[in-house]
């Protein structure tokens, strides 16, 4: 009897721990599958750092506290042969921040679906153009020898896969030829097993990035692929001999006088998932634009080299040129240059994250979303920035 009464309790204990292991499971997992759920997205995009593992990013311990110098601003605009009005499209583009600097001062600001000032907005893929930058910044510090170098030779790990022999510029400018899929419609491309990878089977990112072969031959086409992205965090922990959220706190964050802490998301080991999942305040992200607009110096510090400015925003390759990638955008170092270019540019995220640098004007224009039709709504946002730069510059 006592001996049933042993088997008893021990299937009592077992099916607790199943249920337990069950639970916790559904709870690891359910926020990861709702991300982009209608009613949950803008809530979640302003909490990434509870849906995914992330490293915090202290803020400056000199914040830059912006000026504000508010402006009646352009309500309208030009777009598809029609005048469009300004306040229906930061409605239809489902719009969480809206922050308009003009001469370093906030002008407008306005906010939505319960952000405001202190709301920690995602990046998406606006990551990236951080990630250059401190490409850019390690360059500058002869950690970085050449940037046509190829990446294999300061990232051994990397050698056999699609990124062997390949030059660091290649892999910046998207033309790596690395056999990844990204495909925004279709949940079989490598943009969406990849995150099955890290977070249900559980790879580590530093194993997943050597995995991908090669599609193309390297610097002949533009194919957009996040992990060259990661590829380039690899790079920077390796001549750093640092994670890439400490490179960033010490050569981004700091400096740029970042008034919040942010976040960057980590794999399950830790990694930073360097191509999105940096998360910042509006007015944080605007002073990456600030310092692009003020060719690397921000406060009275040269940051980065107005040489890295102007070789990460000019395209070099035909290929590359606003108007050959698609009708509307060329490509150079992380960042879009949008047609018909008026020396603009600007950091573009999925889901409508925008830090748009209008150099003519002094603009710059910080945009976050929930907008799952963002890319129908791209361009369209170029036309609205720029009627209200050309605004601005005529008051």
């Amino acid at each position: 009897m006592k001996r049933k009464t042993g088997y008893l309790s021990g299937g009592i204990i077992l099916g607790v721990v199943v249920l337990l292991v069950g639970y916790a499971w559904v709870s690891y997992l359910e926020p990861k599958l709702s991300l982009f759920a209608p009613d949950k997205v803008a809530h979640n995009f302003a909490h990434m750092d509870e849906v995914f593992p992330a490293r915090t990013i202290a803020q400056s311990a000199t914040p830059y506290q912006f000026v504000e110098n508010a402006k009646d601003i352009p309500m309208q605009y030009e777009f598809a042969d029609e005048v469009r009005a300004l306040d229906e499209f930061l409605a239809r583009s489902q719009t969480t921040s809206f922050l308009v600097i003009q001469d370093d001062a906030i002008v407008h600001e306005a906010y939505f679906a319960g952000y405001d000032q202190e709301s920690t907005a995602t990046s998406f893929s606006v990551a990236k153009s951080f990630v250059s930058t401190l490409v850019g910044i390690a360059l500058d510090e002869g950690l970085i020898e050449d940037v046509h170098d190829p990446i294999t030779k300061y990232v051994p790990e990397l050698a056999g896969s699609g990124f062997d022999g390949v030059s660091i510029a290649h892999v910046l400018q998207m033309s790596s030829g690395i056999d990844f899929s990204e495909t925004y419609d279709d949940q079989s491309s490598d943009a969406f097993t990849i995150f099955n990878r890290m977070f249900i089977t559980m790879q580590p990112i530093d194993k997943i990035t050597p995995s991908y072969g090669t599609h193309n031959e390297a610097g002949r086409e533009f194919e957009y692929a996040s992990i060259n992205t990661q590829a380039l965090t690899m790079l920077l922990r390796a001549v750093t001999g640092q994670d890439m959220t400490s490179y960033l706190e010490q050569k981004l964050w700091q400096p740029l006088g970042m008034a919040h802490d942010g976040s960057w998301m980590v794999d399950n080991y830790g990694t930073e998932v360097g191509f999105m999942g940096l998360n910042a305040t509006a007015r944080d992200f605007a002073k990456l634009g600030l310092l692009f607009l003020h060719d690397g110096e921000f406060n009275g510090q040269q940051i980065v080299s107005a040489e890295w400015v102007a070789q990460a925003t000019t395209p070099d390759r035909d290929f590359l040129q606003p108007g050959q990638i698609d009708e509307d955008w060329g490509y150079q170092y992380q960042w879009w240059i949008p047609r018909d270019a008026q020396g603009d540019f600007a950091a573009i995220g999925i889901w409508g994250q925008m830090i748009y640098v209008n150099p003519a004007a002094n603009v710059v224009i910080v945009k976050t979303s929930a907008d799952e039709n963002f890319k129908a709504h791209e361009y369209e946002a170029i036309a609205a920035f720029r009627a209200i730069a050309a605004g601005l510059g005529e008051g």
